[in-house]
């Protein structure tokens, strides 16, 4: 069996060592080496990384489908998250249905097919994240310990220790704590943003109530000085993350010794995030409180699991995800404020089940949970899909993966350009999955991966969005401030966020 394995800049043959020790110097000194170095230095290292890591055709020598790597990232960090959605049409056009990327120095198979997920996920459960999600250095300090990245019997242990509030009978249990928050929400919103005067950023209105909602599911109820506390943190936290997308320099980990920007943002939040946990903690203790951050630190103190993996999986559900659920909120709002049809069709459906309005936004049968997968459809939260590898060689479209590399999911290629979606597949059509079988859906549709390696806030997130969507359509009428103009996007943001402005036109008195 062939192995093949993520490297490291530091970590390659003596064969490549000279073009390498020269790709060190340049990391830190890009802007003097110029356009055609660049070139160069990305030519050499692409020439090494093919002949070092070939995949072939099975029974031929044909190589697999490459984009040549460029120096430093690869098609990784900016190109894959920032530029995804453009950069997949430009790579599927010229390489086809099954690809090779390169995160960092790091192979990355592009799946495209329901047919290549088949063969490549039916052992899931086996599968390990790449480590430090492909994404280098600075990655493997903020999330590099998180459960969404790692592996084996530490991510089971892990796991089974902080799933525990978000599995699907507990987040059903927070349903009227989940409604109270959405409220109360709204209610702000109204007097202290731009929806008192009718409209709504869908993004940027609504980004704050999941952070806020998952924060009471790990914390409790938290002091008002916590609660500032913790919102006071995002904006460290979002810079802090913008270098991890940006990538370059703080992938490598010779970066670690200067004195970079991206070194002083992490040591800064990485001190006020771990007081601010010690500080919740003693207030849940304090309060006698059943918080499940009690259980967890215990878990932490007593070596079940690290304090890093416990403060870095936090992070994972509260700031990283802040963007996941935002982009599933936001995005719902943009479709149905476009399609005043379905908004009325849900608006009757909700209107039908006000007297158990619980049990309402907990079912999957609804035209209202049709809603937000057709939403997700059509605006997968981000282009590709974590990268994952499995044990074994897999033969996909004819040619052999070796076990260990890492696979990605081309989510639009999935979700929106394959055939099962037609005639109407870029068309917002919620009543198709009220027919839909669930079973022939499994490798045709992209949103919270597959197995028990699944997000593990899947359920927390559609109770957010779907309880947020009842108490809002059930005040106001969503309607398109700019109708003939094109959706944009903020293009500053790793997960696909509409930008636009909606108007909120008030049903009855408020």
């Amino acid at each position: 069996m062939i192995h093949h394995q993520s490297i490291h800049v530091f970590d390659i043959s003596s064969s490549a060592g000279f073009v390498l020790a020269f790709a060190c110097a340049a990391v830190a000194f890009r802007k003097w080496l110029g356009k055609l170095g660049t070139r160069l230095l990305s030519f050499l290292i692409n020439k090494y990384l093919l002949s070092r890591y070939p995949i072939y055709r099975e029974g031929s020598r044909e190589t697999i489908p490459s984009c040549p790597y460029e120096w430093p990232n690869g098609q990784g960090d900016v190109a894959k998250f920032l530029d995804g959605i453009e950069n997949r049409d430009t790579w599927s056009g010229r390489y086809g249905r099954i690809y090779r990327i390169w995160s960092g120095t790091s192979s990355e198979i592009v799946l495209t097919r329901p047919e290549h997920l088949k063969v490549v996920f039916s052992d899931s459960h086996k599968h390990r994240k790449a480590v430090d999600n492909n994404s280098g250095y600075l990655m493997s300090q903020v999330l590099g310990h998180c459960v969404g990245l790692i592996s084996g019997n530490e991510w089971s242990i892990l796991r089974k220790i902080t799933e525990v509030p978000f599995q699907h009978k507990a987040v059903g249990n927070y349903a009227n704590d989940i409604q109270i928050q959405v409220r109360k929400y709204l209610n702000d919103l109204r007097k202290n943003s731009h929806l008192g005067q009718g409209l709504l950023d869908p993004a940027l209105d609504t980004k704050m109530l999941p952070f806020f909602v998952v924060a009471q599911i790990f914390y409790g109820a938290l002091s008002p000085q916590l609660v500032q506390d913790l919102r006071d943190l995002a904006p460290l936290r979002e810079k802090l993350f913008y270098h991890v997308i940006k990538g370059g320099f703080s992938r490598f980990s010779v970066s670690q010794y200067f004195p970079t920007q991206p070194n002083t943002l992490l040591q800064d939040f990485q001190a006020q995030w771990r007081r601010f946990n010690n500080r919740a903690y003693q207030h849940a203790v304090k309060s006698d409180s059943n918080a499940p951050i009690v259980s967890m630190y215990q878990a932490a103190q007593s070596g079940t699991i690290t304090m890093e993996q416990l403060l870095q999986t936090l992070d994972e559900s509260l700031y990283a995800n802040l963007d996941v659920t935002t982009g599933g909120l936001s995005w719902n709002l943009v479709f149905l404020a476009a399609n005043p049809l379905v908004q009325s069709k849900l608006r009757d459906e909700i209107s039908r089940h006000s007297h158990e309005l619980e049990a309402y936004t907990q079912r999957s049968s609804t035209l209202l949970a049709a809603c937000i997968l057709e939403s997700s459809r059509l605006k997968p939260l981000a282009a590709f899909s974590v990268p994952q590898s499995a044990p074994t060689d897999r033969v996909v479209d004819g040619y052999v993966i070796p076990a260990g590399t890492n696979f990605v999911v081309d989510s639009y290629a999935l979700n929106v350009r394959h055939e099962f979606w037609e005639p109407d597949s870029e068309t917002y059509r919620p009543e198709r999955w009220l027919k839909l079988n669930l079973g022939e859906l499994r490798y045709h549709f992209w949103r919270f991966g597959f197995g028990p390696r699944q997000c593990m806030g899947r359920y927390a997130a559609d109770s957010v969005i779907r309880t947020f969507l009842v108490e809002l359509l059930t005040t106001y009428s969503l309607v398109l401030k700019d109708k003939d103009n094109a959706w944009g996007r903020d293009p500053n943001s790793w997960i696909t966020h509409p930008r636009t402005t909606l108007i909120c036109e008030p049903l009855g008195s408020l």
